[in-house]
């Protein structure tokens, strides 16, 4: 398989711009930032340190950058087509190729949100930006959306995540689930066992699979000031750094 993206979930405001630039230019890195209007709600402060990271981004060369939507922003679009307006004003922003700044695009459903999914309009709102990958969480709480999504012949990816967002290892990895849609994986990955994951997920899919790995809870750590877990630059390095030797000694 070939190892497309290793993705860094959830850096946040305290993540100085110039440490989550360096992590970006590493290779096959990918930086994820959460969005939900609870905190990226116009003029907070993550709302106000996200605007600084897409500068950055923007003029920068080969920065993989993606947006995960989360909570009442993912309903609105997934439920009703409605996509907020601060999330057209990132998605819209092009680099000096006239390139999207923000290349991947996550919606994370959760039960009552994939329960109420109108495929035909989230197809739609696919199309409307035909230069973003949409990406989809697949788990028992969205399998049967996924379905009927898949039957609109929407261009999507799809992220295995037996734990829907909870940063807990599956009882085994799953092979993808649609030929024609490419697939990631998360669920537990650390700098400890990302090699070891990618070693059993190489087993189960196909040879010329173009997949991606996720981790977020494994890289926070808690600091001296704060019981609450942090995004860890140097354990995201640090997993990036293992994927990245992973793929040098084993991609096929």
């Amino acid at each position: 398989m070939k190892l497309k993206y290793i993705t860094c979930s959830d850096p946040r405001e305290h993540n100085s711009i110039k440490s989550i630039m360096e992590l970006a230019r590493m290779p096959n890195a990918e930086i994820a930032v959460q969005c939900h209007p609870s905190k990226m709600s116009y003029d907070m402060p993550r709302h106000v340190w996200f605007n600084k990271l897409l500068i950055e981004a923007k003029y920068a060369q080969n920065i993989n950058l993606a947006i995960h939507i989360n909570n009442e922003w993912a309903k609105a679009i997934c439920n009703y087509g409605i996509i907020p307006d601060v999330i057209i004003e990132w998605i819209r922003i092009k680099n000096e190729n006239n390139n999207p700044v923000i290349k991947r695009i996550q919606l994370n459903m959760p039960k009552e949100t994939a329960g109420d999914m109108h495929p035909g309009i989230v197809a739609r709102v696919i199309q409307s930006f035909p230069h973003q990958e949409f990406i989809f969480q697949y788990n028992d709480n969205t399998k049967s959306a996924i379905q009927k999504l898949h039957k609109t012949n929407a261009k999507f990816s799809l992220l295995f995540d037996a734990s829907g967002g909870r940063g807990i290892a599956p009882k085994s990895w799953e092979k993808p689930i649609y030929e024609t849609h490419p697939m990631g994986y998360s669920g537990g990955m650390s700098p400890d066992n990302v090699i070891g994951n990618l070693h059993q997920i190489d087993k189960i899919v196909p040879k010329d699979s173009n997949i991606w790995i996720d981790a977020e809870g494994k890289l926070k750590s808690n600091d001296l000031f704060d019981e609450k877990p942090k995004f860890d630059i140097e354990l995201a390095k640090a997993y990036v750094t293992r994927a990245n030797m992973w793929k040098k000694q084993n991609s096929r």
